[in-house]
């Protein structure tokens, strides 16, 4: 659904509130989010060159922080922020087919390396921006554990309890559970001890609806719980965005861009449970 206010433009791709242990979400979440990202086009794509509004796509865990930073920089430029917010592959597939974008925050990785070569955001202004992490949520405190959790104590939080996770297949906090999992020695086919849901809000849905005692999320999606743990990052990748122009910006996005590196902007990105780049380095974080 397109809805539009005197304020701009809000529009949210749809999120499946369940899912069935051991077996995956259709696509159509997903086939929703296309239609949401041909209804933006519909209403953007007359706007003039010389626009005052900005248009920022972003990964789905990163609507809150988007919406956020978007309202501070209205507040202090009187420039609306129009927010969208769809999986990486499926906003580069409509910049692509003409949707109007000016501003991109995209997972680090190859999809947005092949953005680059097929010119559909600006090479030159790729910057690596934030960093996210794995959490596990419940809706009961559990008892933590003094220091960083280890496998063992995951697995005994975890024993008894249905746990959700994002669909593997379609959402990278789905594959890194899955691994994670494996590690203590729990598989996910045909287990209705797991819960699998179209993405990490899904498996907020499956907690809040009683679907599920626990959760695997994006640190992003995990406020309001009664248990929030960071989970260990094991042998992969840090989880990172990258923001970028895209090729046929209708605003002039350098002011913005600049924004983002504020006290203001950073700020904003740690009240959502995202790290700045050039911040999680300072705490030592990896630095590739």
């Amino acid at each position: 659904m397109c809805s539009k206010n005197h304020l701009g433009l809000s529009v949210r791709t749809s999120r499946s509130s369940d899912g069935d242990a051991g077996g995956l979400l259709r696509g159509h979440p997903y086939l929703c989010a296309v239609a949401t990202l041909l209804c933006a086009l519909a209403l953007l794509a007359p706007a003039a060159a010389g626009a005052r509004d900005l248009v920022v796509y972003g990964e789905p865990t990163l609507e809150k922080a988007l919406k956020s930073v978007g309202s501070l920089w209205q507040a202090r430029t009187g420039t609306r922020v129009n927010v969208f917010v769809a999986p990486t592959e499926l906003s580069y597939a409509q910049i692509d087919r003409g949707a109007r974008c000016d501003v991109i925050f995209a997972f680090a990785g190859a999809a947005t390396e092949e953005a680059a070569r097929a010119k559909l955001i600006h090479a030159d202004t790729i910057n690596r921006a934030l960093r996210n992490r794995l959490v596990l949520i419940g809706t009961e405190p559990g008892s933590r554990p003094m220091g960083d959790a280890s496998l063992a104590d995951i697995s005994r939080l975890i024993a008894g309890k249905r746990l959700a996770i994002a669909n593997p297949d379609r959402d990278p906090a789905g594959a890194r559970a899955v691994e994670l999992l494996r590690k203590i020695g729990i598989a996910v086919d045909d287990n209705k001890a797991v819960a699998v849901a179209e993405s990490s809000a899904g498996v907020v849905n499956l907690l809040a609806t009683n679907k599920a005692g626990l959760g695997i999320v994006y640190s992003t999606d995990a406020t309001g719980f009664k248990l929030v743990l960071p989970l260990p990052v094991l042998e992969q990748p840090p989880i990172e965005y990258v923001v970028a122009q895209a090729r046929d910006p209708q605003s002039d996005t350098q002011p913005f861009m600049m924004f983002l590196k504020s006290a203001a902007a950073k700020a904003a990105f740690k009240s959502a449970g995202l790290a700045p780049i050039e911040d999680a380095r300072a705490a030592g974080g990896d630095d590739d």
